[in-house]
């Protein structure tokens, strides 16, 4: 395959005997954006797959402000762009300093033309990549979604050749019941959890290969390939990493297209000299292309690069809890993250969280599954909130938090002090050794909570009219599925527990404990239209009231609370 390359002068800098070296060089950005990869967190569709870049996708607004700074050429950024390296087959960068010696030399970036590369080549390049980290993987072409995928793209005869079982346990279907067995809901942990999304990303490129393959080079509309477009393939391929700085390096770019756009008289001269338009386009883009400055990292593990990102957003302008919380526990693979864990808790970021939400949010057996916002581009408005799914899992996990509104008492702290260690989920009878076992990331906590969330979405929900007050989703909309109600329901269970001194000895115990918890109960309660126009419903008052409400109908069940209470804010 042709190679392109680019040399830059550049200084070497190393800051401490154990860090890799920076490089710092400056470089136009018509060349960056050649050899620099920008891995975005997004949804590409069919099949949703979603990729495992932790870059936001691109903000108009400041796209726009920044296009413009650029163009006034007396304007001046000093920021660098942060860079990484990337470990892909063929690219090789290097630093070597003049006469073999000293920190001023020659930065070299070669790397195979992937722009006019074969499709077959792309797929397979990024498929090794992702293998060397997470191991091989094997593709069942009778597997629905390959199948799926292979009817998009028109290959003959899917009902032909196959037959599939619509009753698959896929991945990418939402098991409302969550009523997998033991086994199957382990491994279903064990893959959210082992390698992170790694695997759900790997395996959509790896059965895109195989299509690829299957179909042949000259079948493909060359823009596009289900749902992957050259440039958003290439962003994980090329051998330089946009660590941060996207928006800094798209507005130069921008900036230097506009100011092509305008020199029309000096584009016509050179096409009259015989260029193509092309080709006039590039090169003018290149002479009004500003240099910016850049700082290299020559690390290409991605665990290094992932933190980097992190850091610099948190202790500059913070990112969104949901995007950071997605970016951190489905990019690394689960050693990578074990590695890079303390560094982060003592940069105020805690991993084991942000791994404990995603594992609510992606594991197809939570009643939470694709109901959380998880930062990404074109997701619905009426989801859950990040940090709303991490107090919830909070009172589950670290068994705190379990507090009534109204009230001042943490139910689920003293369930914990009184009651867990006497729980045969747990094996050791000191509550600290107890709750260090119940509180792992992968701990009894886990089935507890997704026994009681089951059991409650069955009791006082429903799943298949939005128009309904009760519905399991649309937070702006249900009663029961927001904020407010689902603490309200967890610390009260935790109240209920401790008031009947229950300690919870098997999960297929939660049913019957929540059945007691619920006697009397109108399951019609959330049910109601509560008149709430107008209302902000997470306020100190209305939360307050909410949470009496129930408290007061759960002691006398006879009626239902007067619906004009629930619109009047607690004093």
């Amino acid at each position: 395959m042709e190679k392109i390359s680019f040399e830059y002068d550049a200084i070497q800098v190393i800051q401490t005997e154990n860090s890799k070296p920076l490089i710092l060089f400056g470089a136009k950005v018509s060349e960056i954006e050649r050899w620099a990869g920008i891995p975005q967190k997004k949804t590409l569709n069919p099949g949703s797959a979603e990729t495992t870049g932790f870059q936001r996708t691109e903000n108009n607004s400041r796209l726009n402000q920044l296009t413009s700074f650029y163009k006034n050429k007396n304007n001046v950024v000093q920021n660098n762009l942060i860079c990484s390296l990337r470990k892909i087959e063929g690219c090789k960068v290097e630093f070597n300093s003049n006469n073999g010696q000293g920190n001023v030399g020659k930065l070299k970036i070669e790397f195979p033309n992937f722009y006019s590369a074969p499709w077959v080549n792309l797929f397979s390049l990024l498929r090794c990549s992702l293998e060397a980290r997470i191991g091989e993987v094997s593709i069942d072409k009778s597997s629905s979604k390959y199948l799926d995928l292979k009817s998009q793209i028109g290959l003959s005869g899917i009902s032909d050749n196959y037959s599939f079982d619509d009753n698959d346990n896929d991945n990418d279907n939402d098991n409302d019941n969550g009523n997998d067995d033991d086994n199957t809901g382990d491994s279903v942990n064990a893959a959210i959890y082992e390698e992170s999304h790694l695997n759900d990303f790997l395996e959509d490129i790896a059965i895109r290969h195989e299509l690829l393959k299957e179909l042949g080079e000259e079948e493909i509309e060359e823009s596009k390939f289900l749902g992957f477009d050259r440039i958003s393939l290439l962003s994980f391929l090329l051998p330089i990493t946009l660590v941060d700085g996207q928006h800094r390096l798209k507005g130069a770019v921008l900036a230097a297209e506009a100011t092509v756009n305008e020199r029309t008289n000096e584009g016509v001269e050179l096409m009259e000299k015989g260029s193509s338009p092309d080709d006039v386009f590039n090169k003018l883009k290149h002479k009004y292309s500003r240099e910016l400055p850049i700082s290299l990292l020559m690390e290409d593990e991605p665990k290094e690069q992932v933190f980097q990102f992190v850091v610099i957003n948190q202790k500059a302008t913070p990112i969104g809890k949901s995007l950071l919380g997605t970016i951190i526990s489905t990019t690394l693979t689960t050693t990578e993250m074990e590695d890079v864990n303390e560094r982060l808790l003592s940069s105020g970021i805690a991993l084991d969280d942000a791994r404990a939400i995603t594992w609510a949010v992606r594991n197809p057996v939570s009643p939470f599954y694709r109901l959380v916002e998880r930062g990404t581009q074109n997701e619905g408005k009426d989801l859950l909130q990040w940090n709303v799914m991490g107090s919830l899992i909070q009172i589950f996990r670290e068994l705190k938090g379990g507090k009534l509104f109204h009230a001042k008492n943490d139910f689920a702290k003293r369930w914990k002090d009184k009651f867990l260690a006497t729980s045969d989920l747990v094996q050791s009878s000191n509550t600290a050794d107890a709750f260090q076992e119940w509180s792992a990331l992968d701990g009894p906590w886990q089935k507890v909570f997704i026994a009681f969330w089951d059991k409650v979405k069955v009791e006082l929900s429903q799943s298949h009219n939005p128009s309904r007050y009760n519905y399991w989703g649309n937070t702006r909309k249900s009663n029961i599925f927001n904020k407010i109600s689902l603490t309200i329901l967890a610390a009260d269970f935790f109240k209920f527990l401790v008031t009947t001194r229950a300690a919870i000895n098997r999960i297929e115990c939660i049913d019957s404990l929540v059945d007691d918890w619920l006697e009397d109960v109108n399951r019609s309660y959330f049910d109601q239209d509560w008149e709430l126009s107008g209302i902000k419903k997470d306020s100190p008052g209305i939360r307050a009231r909410w949470s009496e409400n129930w408290a007061e109908y759960r002691e006398s069940p006879e009626q239902l609370p007067y619906i004009k209470t629930f619109r009047n804010p607690k004093k």
